[in-house]
């Protein structure tokens, strides 16, 4: 299945990932999620704060600086794996259809990618579940 990346390389994104989403959530000042929203939809997202990503403000931070550079530093056929990854985690692929999701990452383009990557706030959570779901976890 994973032909680009190994385990540990997504291991370590997903550390960084998760990095990334303590700093956000730290100048966010960890505000709580019923202080932001009245109900909680049934459906859909229920984090309120997954659309502003893992850029809170203007200032790019060192965490996401980090992660953004150690997903620059994967080849296109990598970042076009952790894409499916991410995507399985989400639940948006199941993992029979992994060349699906492979498939979706070269016509959205590299930088299309890169930029889903990075701006999934819970690509930690994501991509470890993807790794599970493909029974790649160690």
């Amino acid at each position: 299945m994973l032909r680009a990346l190994n385990p540990d390389q997504v291991h370590f994104i997903a550390l960084l990932a998760k990095a990334a989403r303590v700093e956000r959530d730290r100048l966010l000042g960890n505000v709580a999620e019923d202080d932001l929203v009245e109900l909680k939809a049934a459906r859909g997202e229920h984090n309120p704060t997954a659309a502003i990503g893992l850029a809170p403000d203007p200032a790019e931070s060192s965490q996401v600086t980090a992660l953004r550079e150690a997903i620059a530093s994967l080849s296109p056929e990598g970042r076009s794996e952790l894409y499916a990854l991410m995507r399985i985690g989400q639940g948006d692929l199941a993992v029979r259809r992994w060349h699906r999701g492979i498939t979706e990452a070269t016509a959205l383009g590299d930088d299309v990618v890169t930029a889903s990557l990075i701006e999934d706030p819970d690509l930690h959570v994501h991509v470890m579940k993807g790794l599970y779901e493909a029974n790649l976890a160690s």
